[in-house]
């Protein structure tokens, strides 16, 4: 029978420690990004049953989108689904846009609410292009 040196074995049994503390970390990494999926989901589907009762805050429910789908989006590691999450930022900040439009017509607002609706939109939409850029290359 070969013997080692005892480097090596010590070296073996490192590299041996670090891939099982590895996975153990990464599976501990999984389970805290399911768990949080699911609670910001549930925050969501809470605010969006109000809808029923005729007491949602649909800004609420606005903030719960975005938090979820920023999530989502920052979670994933395929690109793909980082554009998909990033589409539906951009459609919430659209709809914002044009509910303060609608309200500046109706003389509720201001000018510059428009543009404060505005900035988040473009913002969300550059990093729509950044990702589309991204999965190009």
């Amino acid at each position: 029978m070969k013997s080692y040196p005892k480097c090596c074995v010590a070296l073996a049994a490192t590299v041996l420690l670090l891939t099982s503390s590895a996975r153990a970390d990464e599976a501990a990494y999984a389970a805290v990004i399911k768990e949080r999926d699911q609670v910001l989901s549930e925050i969501l589907s809470a605010r969006e049953s109000r809808r029923a009762t005729g007491t949602a805050d649909e800004e609420s429910i606005a903030a719960a989108q975005l938090a979820l789908y920023s999530f989502r989006r920052d979670a994933a590691t395929a690109t793909g689904e980082q554009i998909k999450q990033q589409e539906l930022i951009v459609r919430l900040f659209e709809k914002k846009l044009e509910i303060t439009q609608a309200k500046t017509k109706a003389g509720l607002v201001g000018n510059i609410e428009v543009l404060e609706a505005r900035a988040p939109l473009l913002e969300a939409r550059q990093r729509l292009e950044e990702l589309r850029l991204k999965e190009k290359r």
